[in-house]
């Protein structure tokens, strides 16, 4: 019986150190990823706000994709600088997505950054989980960068 106790008793301290620990994790996550693009606003504009367009160049909306006929864009910002989007996906957290295009005097090109920010609960898996959100989130975002670069410079 005591062995029982004990094993209980440390299971319970485990998680709340475990709890405790995670509570230092922030809540609020943003990845973000930019790259240097040389082609008119217009143009990388035209790829990132059409959805129908994400196929060409994001990791997850390829032709064969079954996870791109049930995602639902919702568009929250749309100008000249600035572009904010939440992809809704049944069964899974919302991803909200934003774009900006930063203009810097004398450059030749421009430099377009995609962040994802993640709204995280208190669960202590789901704090921890978010330390690899770079590993996974990050890669594929580089990736559909460098597509989406392409993407404008062949248009």
């Amino acid at each position: 019986m005591r062995i029982i106790k004990l094993g209980i008793l440390s299971v319970f301290f485990l998680f709340l150190v475990w709890t405790l620990l995670s509570l230092m994790i922030p809540s609020d996550v943003r990845i973000s990823k930019a790259t240097n693009i040389a082609a008119q606003p217009a143009t990388i504009w035209r790829l990132v706000n059409d959805s129908a367009q994400w196929r060409s160049w994001h990791p997850w909306f390829g032709d064969s994709s079954p996870v791109a006929k049930s995602v639902r864009f919702h568009w929250e910002t749309r100008n000249d600088s600035i572009s904010e989007v939440t992809l809704s996906h049944p069964g899974v957290r919302d991803l909200h997505n934003g774009f900006r295009l930063h203009r810097f005097e004398g450059a030749d090109s421009l430099t377009l950054q995609w962040y994802i920010d993640f709204k995280l609960r208190w669960y202590p898996w789901e704090k921890f989980s978010s330390l690899f959100f770079e590993n996974s989130y990050g890669n594929m975002m580089q990736t559909g960068l460098e597509k989406l670069k392409s993407e404008a410079h062949g248009n």
